[in-house]
């Protein structure tokens, strides 16, 4: 088996190529329209959300919106979180209790002169075709002194705000796009090479993996290419304890 596990290392450094990213979704930035800078206020009375809808599978890689402040000073705390749509059945499309990812950032901007904030991901994120996600943006700032979400200078997309108790969401639906670039390379998150979870990859996820041969058995399609195949073969072997 070691000399398996040789082989399979060497054949994953020849056949290794860097992930490329593309674009999810992309709005304008927030120069040159037509009213200039402005855009909704993320303070502890408000929280603001954007959705998007992914043409194809990806693996989030980076998240990137514009912000603004309200004061000069900054500073400000803010959460990001990737959340799913409201439960279907309901009628509205306006962010879900459900958080897939969250990040907290700080709000860079003083004033009115826009910084575009990245945030990227620590652990595998997918993003799946045809899905809609909602990208909020949430804050304890006080009104005043808060950070602001640029809209597009050109453009609308589906958005939403909460109420003045800040929990409670109503949708915006098709208007001023808050900014937002999404990026991902092609394709799910590959799978864990332990595939019973007992912390070892040994004969049994070995086992489980052949079992699976030729399926689109999520927990065996350790590349996320929709088959089991000797490609997750490799990476098992190239994993092997």
């Amino acid at each position: 088996m070691r000399i398996l596990h040789a082989l399979a290392c060497a054949l994953g450094m020849l056949i290794a190529v860097p992930a490329r990213a593309d674009i999810v979704y992309a709005t304008q930035g927030p120069f040159g329209g037509f009213f200039g800078l402005w855009g909704p206020v993320v303070s502890q009375q408000q929280s603001v959300g954007a959705r998007f809808v992914p043409s194809a599978n990806y693996t989030l890689t980076h998240l990137r919106i514009w912000l603004m402040n309200d004061s000069q000073v900054p500073g400000a705390p803010l959460r990001i979180t990737l959340r799913s749509d409201s439960p279907s059945g309901t009628g509205t499309s306006v962010p879900s209790s459900e958080v897939i990812s969250e990040w907290n950032i700080t709000c860079t901007a003083s004033g009115w002169n826009p910084v575009q904030h990245t945030v990227v991901p620590v652990s595998p994120v997918a993003l799946r075709s045809g899905v809609r996600y909602w990208v909020v943006a949430q804050s304890p700032a006080p009104g005043g002194a808060s950070p602001v979400w640029c809209f597009a200078s050109v453009g609308n997309a589906f958005s939403a705000t909460t109420t003045g108790d800040g929990v409670t969401w109503q949708p915006g639906g098709n208007g001023a796009a808050p900014t937002l670039t999404v990026e991902g390379t092609p394709g799910l998150p590959a799978s864990s090479p332990d595939i019973n979870g007992d912390g070892a990859v040994n004969g049994l996820d070995l086992t489980a993996l052949l079992a699976a041969w030729g399926t689109g058995a999520p927990s065996c399609d350790l590349n996320a290419d929709g088959v089991v195949s000797g490609l997750d073969l490799t990476a098992l072997l190239a994993a092997w304890d």
